[in-house]
């Protein structure tokens, strides 16, 4: 389930990088570390506690 959140945090992070108006070349450092960063490793964490919290239903 991690590895398939994957795809929702990177399109995600890519449109609020649009968003926030393609800062290049360490413009904002902090902007991209949060969008570039932050959102796809918390779209892949959260897939993979939800997949750890609805597994056990599956487990028997």
């Amino acid at each position: 389930m991690g590895a398939l959140m994957v795809i929702p945090g990177l399109f995600l992070g890519l449109l609020l990088w649009i968003l926030v108006g393609q800062p290049q070349d360490g413009e904002s450092p902090i902007v991209e570390a949060l969008v570039c960063n932050a959102i796809p490793l918390a779209s892949i964490f959260s897939g993979l506690f939800f997949g750890w919290v609805t597994g056990s239903e599956y487990a028997e």
